[in-house]
């Protein structure tokens, strides 16, 4: 329950709100799912956590201010600069264009421009339930399910006269000061994610290490690898059909799928499937020459890139034979 004192006015999300929200979220699962990749994983989770946590959860209004309550933190508009509190009506939202901010996934919200109010700030849950708050220094567009109870109720406690700005006071000062540093802490939060996320992508798109390095002792071979490394034991291994193959003319060992994996144009590990049906485990570089090490029975295949296949063969068996 809110420790804020005032009156309470819900934020419900209207049709499409619901439709994006879900939609988005099922793609970026999905995404991952089919990626098979972690990364990718807590990245939309992350998109879907964040996205909900800045979403309107509801609006008070009190005697001193307009709070828009969200799960990451309050927003305070002050009363004492209000200029007008009115309804929205079609020609606000005339030519509307995202500047920076959310267009659906939970809800409206961040920078937006319009014809009509130049630049404004959104906390929107569902577009056809507007109200519009000006003040002194910025438009801000909310949408409570209520909206003549709610514009009444601040035009009650702000005591408004038209033309007229009320003189803040200490505390109004305070949380203007106290805003203005906590949107600037977010459009920096912001940025950082975005470079962030942008630094991610490009080097996941470029990440180029060649042939996957390894160890071999006289009973494992260590598969050093980034993302997905692993040790293979020379017992569940059939030594003797080691060989090397070509995954461009050797239909029944050429990659398919990726099931749970890394893979970009210049490098590939993990699990994947082939044309026959099997779930191997491999580490390619570029070269289409690979050493398949073929399990005994039931095992896992191998697929594995070296530099050179003939001497990684040699030495395989030297040491395990």
């Amino acid at each position: 329950m809110s420790s804020i004192q005032g009156s309470a006015f819900s934020a419900s999300y209207d049709i499409t709100t619901k439709a994006i929200s879900a939609i988005a979220c099922l793609v970026l699962i999905g995404a991952a799912v089919t990626a098979g990749s972690l990364a990718l994983a807590c990245l939309a989770l992350a998109v879907i956590v964040l996205s909900f946590a800045f979403s309107p959860r509801g609006y008070i209004v009190s005697r001193e201010a307009v709070f828009i309550k969200r799960l990451i933190g309050s927003v305070e508009i002050p009363l004492f600069s209000l200029r007008d509190a009115r309804a929205a009506v079609s020609d606000d939202l005339r030519g509307c264009i995202r500047v920076f901010g959310n267009g659906g996934l939970f809800g409206y919200y961040g920078l937006y421009r319009t014809s009509r109010l130049g630049m404004c700030r959104w906390y929107v849950t569902q577009r056809n339930h507007g109200v519009i708050l000006v003040t002194g220094s910025k438009t801000v567009v909310v949408s409570p399910d209520d909206v003549d109870g709610f514009v009444n109720t601040i035009r009650d406690a702000a005591a408004m006269v038209p033309g007229r700005v009320h003189p803040p006071g200490e505390r109004d000062l305070l949380l203007i000061r106290t805003e203005r540093r906590r949107a600037l802490i977010w459009i920096l939060v912001a940025s950082a994610i975005g470079v962030l996320v942008i630094g991610l992508g490009a080097a996941a798109l470029l990440y180029s290490p060649g042939p996957p390095g390894y160890t071999i002792s006289s009973d494992t071979l260590t598969i050093h690898d980034r993302f997905y490394p692993v040790t293979v034991k020379a017992a569940e291994i059939n030594i003797e059909g080691i060989r090397i193959l070509d995954i461009s003319s050797d239909p029944y060992w050429r990659p398919t799928s990726r099931t749970n994996g890394f893979a970009n144009s210049h490098y590939r590990s993990g699990w994947f499937r082939v044309a026959g049906g099997e779930k191997v485990r491999m580490y390619r570089a570029e070269d289409r020459r690979l050493v398949l090490l073929p399990p005994k029975k039931q095992g896992t295949a191998v697929l594995i890139e070296a530099r050179q296949p003939e001497a990684f063969i040699r030495e395989l068996r030297a040491a395990w034979q």
